[in-house]
Parts: structure tokens; C-alpha cells; sequence
């Protein structure tokens, strides 16, 4: 019955069309005297509406070129299904008639076929609200949203289908869609034919489509996924022309079901043949110099076998040099040619343009954030050149100082031929914040905490507190095993310069050093850091603590080194450190190096004369699929070592895990031989991380390292050493939580054989 009374409605549209008039042509010019409105079918759309989209109006003379151009107006206007007008001669000109289908009125959508997935969850993806038009283009995008969400369930043979029902005598049309959600199609393996030069292994590698695993059951893997596949079909492309194999191709992927549950997918590859370079040229090159800033870099050498990844470093060389010359806009176009016998030419075809300097350097989106704050930390000026390595540097140095959530540096046209102006964009985000609450470590155990921070401080807003780039912060942490309270404050441009100043008043109350005694730190300092260069700053700081070291009642033994120490210390005592950091993160770095090496001098009067050496350095690389490998060592010597409080130890959440904290170094056999630490310490760090899930990656680590030197009576336990599994959770921002499963390798015959459960939270190293 309504598929009958839609073709009426249809049918009755054409024959009132069917009488437009013929003397059209003949009225051209003639007055408008009135317009009026007809509709064939249900009145959804008000008339004054229909003719506020027309040009034409009472009064105007007669323009077919502009009725022409009212028709599409009405159809562009998405509320009309067809449109004529007719027109009709009358005493001192024309009157014109609009008639009109109007689009029936969206009465909503019901789904029929879905169990997987709810409807209210399926009704959001329609773009559409009761009582409007209904747009065929939003319905259409409503189909491919909810195909998207099967396909991301690994529903990949789901099919989705709607129809528009007939419109009731009101206009309004019911939207029904069906869908038939298929069989869930889990990957069980991945085979390959035809390769043999590239292992199916590594093949696999290069592929975010995943077989159906233990980790691929966390990482949401194991799922057939028609869009992903075709990513891998174009990463394995790459990766044989990255060997050299310029005409290889995946010619074929057959997906076949196992089971109601599994399926497989076979990659069939013409591998093709590989090239060598017969000659490398590079055309259009005036203002650099070949034999000096290209040659003699670049990977890509005739007689080599040709390498695409070598030739994307080739071009990234070359973009960088003209980009540090201004010449931001340079292209470099590859193209081969063929020199039979399997090698080729490569040929570099440069365009350089324009070399531009800066003109003006805008900022948008700061509102919170001082200008100068981020102009101090911008490499580039105006009047220089516009260096795009630089650039670069401007956007890790702002994303690095935490305040902003998104920084994008682009270059604007400012109408001179040979200067852009720098735009920043920045997106602030919060940089305040106050935590409360309970946290546990293995190293200190459970502690109650409240923490007051802003990293984005102004002592001079008293409204705010905000925007002027320094830091402040307030901690208060107590528990069964610390109790903590420290206040902090830095301007990390004291006196207009790049030179930071912070102050410090800190108590702490160490419970969880030794069960055989306690210590206590009261006191203050101030430093001042500077920077020496783009990644190298050096720092001063005088440090001034009294020192309390109570020893346990059930201790004893007077010949026990913890009974010597008992007492109250002061210590003062100066600083100084340098430091390198290349990394490209502070939480999570992939690339780059950071060394350290301090020198603290205690000699300023006071009951501690020990002068203590350290030297760290830490490097990270990238990994295939996103891994990340790091390297750490650390070496600490002190002159004297004559104190509990300026001897080393190792174990622990920050260094060997497969010991308890604290518990690798010499041992005082008159103190239960507990262990009173030693001159000097090393440990080395090794350790890699894969993503498993977003924001949770897996490591894998092995940690070595030694401590001796101790004092007169004790003995050195040689060296220590421990492997283990953890993993790294960024769930409460950019700092990781740590959760690590450590078994010793070497021990010293005090530490038990079994593994050991590190958790904690913050950068290691």
C-alpha cells in the first residue's frame, strides 16, 4: 500500500509539471505581480521559506536565466525533491506558481538485525535530528559508520542496508535499517607466496594486521580487517623496495574461512628482480654546493644495490640543507631511469625556490600563557633566515615545557617575494593541579599524599596564579614507612636571562632505608642553572641539611658501624652538575641521549667532609613496530665514604630489580649484616619496550651492577645481576607507572633466589 501511494504521489507531480507554460520565453521581461506556492503531496516545508530561497520576487521583471537559477536554488537547499514553476499572464503582467514535492521529514530509525551492538549505540551515528529533512547524504554516512563499527568487532562480512519508508499524510518517513552482522572472523595465520628473498617473519613484522595471540588478544588484534590489510599490502610493498626491489608488488589476498570463527589470509608477491645503480645525478641544483654539503653524504652510491630506504634519507638530507639555507619550500622528485642489465639511473630533480628570511613572529591561542614566556624559548627571529631545522627545534622545545596539548609551526605569506612570517599555534592545557590521596611503592610502601603543582606559575598574578612559566610545588606525603614535606620554587628566567633559579626547604623522614635505623633530613638549598648550548646546560647549587641517624633499640653490638653512625650531622655542601639532553621526550624518548656528570663538594665546614663523583648516561633508540630500546649506566664514587648517608647502595624499583631496595652492597656482620653501603657503585641498564595496547607497552630488561669499597669490616659481595618483564601504563598522563617482575642471575648469597615485584611511578633515568 505505501510503495502505491509514493508512485501517486510521483505520478500525480508529473502531470502538474506537465502543464508548465509555453509562453515562457514570450514573458521575459514582463512585472511579476504575485508568487504563490503548490504542493503535491504532504505541505512539510512553509511557503515563505520556499520563496525566501528565491531571487525572483513581486515587483521584479521576468528573468528565465534567473528562474533557472531559483530552481537549483531550491534543490540545493536539501528540503525539496522536485521543483517546477509555472507562470500565467494577468492584467499588467505575470503571476508565477511554485510547485513543489517537498523531502519528507525524518520520523526516525529502527534497526532490525542487530545483536552485537545496541541500538541507542547504532541511533547516535545518525546525523540527523526528528522533524527535519531528510538528507540522503547523512543516512548514506550513517550506513558506513555503523559497517565501520562491525568491521572494528572484526565483523568484517557484516552488511548494512536502509530504506525510507512512504511518508504519512503528515510528511513524515520512518528510516529502517537492516543488518546482517555475518560471522566474526578471528586471523589464525598469515601465509605467504612467493617470497624468498624476505622472510614471512619479517614480512609479518611490517603488518598491523596481527595473527590471533596471546599479545595480540590485548592489543585487539587477530581481527581481519579489510582496511588495515590494504595498509600491509602497501608496508610490504615498501619494504621490497626498500631491498632494492623496485617492481615488486603483492599481485594477490585471498582471505579464507577456516571455521565459523577463524580465518586465513594468503599473500601472494611478485618479488621481481633487484637493481643496482648504475648513476647517481641531481639536476637543478645552484645554491648548494654538491661536492661539499651532498655527496659526501648521501647513501645512495652507484655501483651499490639501489635501497628505497637509503633514498629516503638521501631526499631528507637534501631537504634539510636547503631548509637550513631558507629554502623551505624546495622539492626533491625522484625518478629512475632504466640502464638494462638490472640497474638503473637515479635522477634527483631539485626545485629550490626562494630563500626566505622571517618576517614576523605571530602567537595564537596563549591564553593563559605569557607571549614572552614562549617567545624566550623560540631559536628563531625575525631578520633570519627561515630555518626549517630550527623550526623543528621550536616545536620540542614549547612541547616540552608541558603547557601546551597541541603546537603546530607553519610559515605565512606576507606579499614580500623574499620573507615569511612564523606562526605559532599553541593549544593550552591544564598545568595546575592538586592530588590527594594514597599511593604504594615497593620502595616506601603505602603513604597518604597531598601535592600541590603548577608548572606554568606567576608570583606576581594574584588573581590566577598562572602564565608566567615558573614552577611551583608543595608536598606532603606520610606513611608507615615516610613522612615528607617540601617547598619548591623556580624562575627559569631569573634576571631576564636563560638562567633558572630554585629554592627548596625540605624535611624527610626516611623510614624505609633500614630496618636497623632511621634517618632524617631537615634543610634547605637555592642553584642556579644555566644553559651552554642548544641541549647542554651546567648548574650550581649550595645544599645546607642537618642529618639524623637513630639506630634501632634491638641494635646492640657497639662494634656495629649503624651504632657509630648514631647521632646528628650537619652537612654543607656545593654542587656542580652538567648535563646533556638530546632526547626527543622526557617520558617516553625514542631517540637521543642524556649524560649527567656532578661533583658535590662538602668541605664547607660542618660534621661531613665526603665529596661524592657521579657520572650517568642513558640512550634510547627506535625500534621496527614502534619499539624502543634504552641503554643506562651509572657510576658514583665518594672521597671518603665515611657515613651511612654518603655510601651508595643498589636494588631496587630504579636500578637492579631483582633485588630488594637497597639490599646489594657491602654488609656489617655486627649489624645482622645489614648492608651499610660502599665508596663506589656501578650498574648498567638494558632495556626494551613494544606497545601492546595504547598507553600500555611490554619490557623486557636485564640490569648489572656492583658495589664496593665498603667499610673497614665488611666484605665486597662482587658483582650482581637480574633479568625480568614488566610494563609501562600511561594512564595518569605522560608519567608511567612501572610495574616490573625481576629474577636475580647473580646474587651475593644474603638475597634470596626468587623473583621479585618492582612497582612505582615517574621517568627511570
Amino acid at each position: 500500500m505505501k510503495r502505491f501511494l509514493s508512485r501517486i504521489t510521483a505520478a500525480a507531480f508529473a502531470m502538474a509539471v506537465g502543464f508548465s507554460s509555453f509562453t515562457a520565453s514570450a514573458q521575459e521581461g514582463k512585472i511579476v505581480k504575485s508568487m504563490d506556492v503548490e504542493y503535491v503531496g504532504a505541505q512539510t516545508v512553509a511557503p515563505d521559506r520556499i520563496l525566501s530561497q528565491m531571487s525572483t520576487k513581486v515587483g521584479n521583471r521576468l528573468s528565465i536565466a534567473r528562474l533557472d537559477e531559483d530552481v537549483k536554488n531550491l534543490y540545493t537547499s536539501g528540503e525539496v525533491e522536485n521543483a517546477r514553476i509555472l507562470s500565467e499572464n494577468v492584467s499588467g503582467g505575470i503571476a508565477l506558481t511554485v510547485v513543489v514535492q517537498a523531502r519528507a521529514l525524518y520520523g526516525g530509525a529502527e534497526f532490525r538485525g542487530n545483536t552485537l551492538i545496541s541500538t541507542s549505540k547504532l541511533q547516535k551515528k545518525i546525523d540527523l535530528k526528528q522533524g527535519q529533512s531528510i538528507d540522503e547524504a547523512a543516512l548514506r554516512d550513517a550506513r558506513q559508520e555503523i559497517q565501520e563499527l562491525y568491521r572494528k568487532k572484526g565483523f568484517t562480512e557484516a552488511t548494512v542496508t536502509y530504506s525510507v519508508g512512504a511518508p504519512t499524510t503528515a510528511g513524515i518517513s520512518p528510516v529502517v535499517y537492516t543488518i546482517n552482522e555475518g560471522t566474526q572472523g578471528s586471523l589464525r595465520e598469515v601465509t605467504f607466496v612467493g617470497n624468498s628473498a624476505i622472510s614471512s617473519a619479517r614480512l609479518k613484522g611490517v603488518m598491523d594486521q596481527k595473527e590471533k595471540g596471546l599479545l595480540t588478544t590485548f592489543r585487539g588484534a587477530g581481527q581481519v580487517d579489510a582496511e588495515t590489510l590494504a595498509a600491509d599490502v602497501q608496508a610490504i610493498e615498501d619494504l621490497y623496495r626498500d631491498q632494492g626491489f623496485l617492481n615488486a608488488r603483492v599481485v594477490n589476498v585471498a582471505r579464507k574461512r577456516v571455521d565459523a570463527k577463524y580465518v586465513d589470509v594468503i599473500i601472494s608477491i611478485d618479488e621481481g628482480d633487484t637493481f643496482l645503480v648504475e648513476s647517481l645525478k641531481i639536476n637543478g641544483v645552484r645554491n648548494l654546493s654538491l661536492e661539499d654539503e651532498v655527496f659526501p653524504y648521501l647513501k645512495t652510491q652507484a655501483g651499490t644495490k639501489f635501497s628505497g630506504a637509503k633514498l629516503k634519507d638521501d631526499l631528507k638530507l637534501i631537504g634539510d640543507q636547503y631548509g637550513s639555507k631558507g629554502y623551505i619550500e624546495a622539492r626533491v622528485n625522484p625518478r629512475f631511469e632504466d640502464a638494462g642489465d638490472g640497474a638503473v639511473n637515479v635522477v634527483l630533480d631539485i626545485y629550490e625556490g626562494t630563500a626566505y628570511q622571517i618576517g614576523q613572529v605571530h602567537i595564537e591561542g596563549n591564553r593563559k600563557t605569557k607571549d614572552h614566556v614562549i617567545r624566550r624559548e623560540l631559536p628563531l627571529e625575525p631578520g633570519q633566515v627561515f630555518d626549517s631545522s630550527r623550526v623543528l627545534v621550536t616545536k620540542r622545545r614549547l612541547e616540552n615545557m608541558n603547557y601546551f596539548s597541541n603546537v603546530e609551526i607553519s610559515p605565512l605569506d606576507t606579499g614580500y617575494m623574499d620573507e615569511k612570517d612564523l606562526l605559532v599555534r599553541v593549544t593550552e592545557k591544564p598545568t595546575g593541579s592538586i592530588n590527594f590521596g594514597a599511593g604504594i611503592s615497593s620502595i616506601d610502601s603505602v603513604t597518604g599524599f597531598l601535592e600541590i603543582t603548577q608548572s606554568n606559575f606567576d608570583i606576581g598574578n594574584w588573581k590566577t596564579f598562572t602564565g608566567a612559566g615558573q614552577r611551583f610545588r608543595l608536598n606532603l606525603r606520610g606513611g608507615d614507612e615516610r613522612r615528607d614535606f617540601s617547598l619548591s620554587f623556580t624562575e627559569p628566567w631569573f634576571m631576564g636571562q636563560r638562567l633558572a633559579l630554585s629554592t627548596e626547604l625540605f624535611y624527610r623522614d626516611l623510614l624505609f632505608l633500614s630496618d636497623l635505623y632511621e634517618q632524617s633530613n631537615l634543610g634547605g638549598s637555592i642553584s642556579l642553572r644555566k644553559s651552554l648550548g642548544e641541549f647542554t646546560y651546567g648548574s650550581i647549587e649550595y645544599r645546607a641539611e642537618k642529618i639524623e641517624i637513630d639506630a634501632a633499640d634491638g641494635l646492640t653490638n657497639p662494634a656495629s658501624i649503624i651504632r657509630a653512625e648514631e647521632g646528628d650531622f650537619f652537612k654543607s655542601s656545593v654542587g656542580f652538575n652538567i648535563t646533556q639532553d638530546t632526547r626527543d621526550n622526557l617520558f617516553l624518548p625514542r631517540s637521543g641521549h642524556k649524560f649527567e656528570l656532578g661533583y658535590e663538594f662538602s668541605g664547607l665546614g660542618g660534621d661531613v667532609t665526603d665529596n661524592i663523583l657521579t657520572l650517568s648516561v642513558a640512550k634510547h633508540w627506535s625500534l621496527p613496530m614502534d619499539g624502543i630500546f634504552n641503554l643506562h649506566g651509572r657510576y658514583r664514587l665518594s672521597s671518603d665514604g665515611d657515613h651511612l648517608f654518603t655510601r651508595h647502595y643498589l636494588g631496587g624499583a630504579n636500578n637492579l630489580r631483582g633485588f630488594d631496595y637497597r639490599q646489594v652492597g657491602p654488609r656489617d656482620p655486627n649489624s645482622n649484616d645489614e648492608v651499610v653501603g660502599g665508596k663506589q657503585s656501578w650498574n648498567v641498564t638494558a632495556e626494551a619496550t613494544y606497545p601492546i595496547v595504547e598507553k600500555i607497552r611490554l619490557a623486557a630488561f636485564y640490569d648489572v651492577g656492583e658495589v664496593s669499597d665498603g667499610p673497614v669490616g665488611t666484605t665486597d659481595p662482587g658483582v650482581q645481576s637480574n633479568w625480568g618483564l614488566g610494563l609501562r601504563l600511561f594512564i595518569l598522563g605522560n608519567s608511567p607507572v612501572r610495574l616490573d617482575y625481576a629474577f636475580p642471575i647473580q646474587g651475593d648469597g644474603f638475597n634470596d633466589e626468587g623473583g621479585r615485584f618492582q612497582f612505582t611511578m615517574g621517568a627511570q633515568w
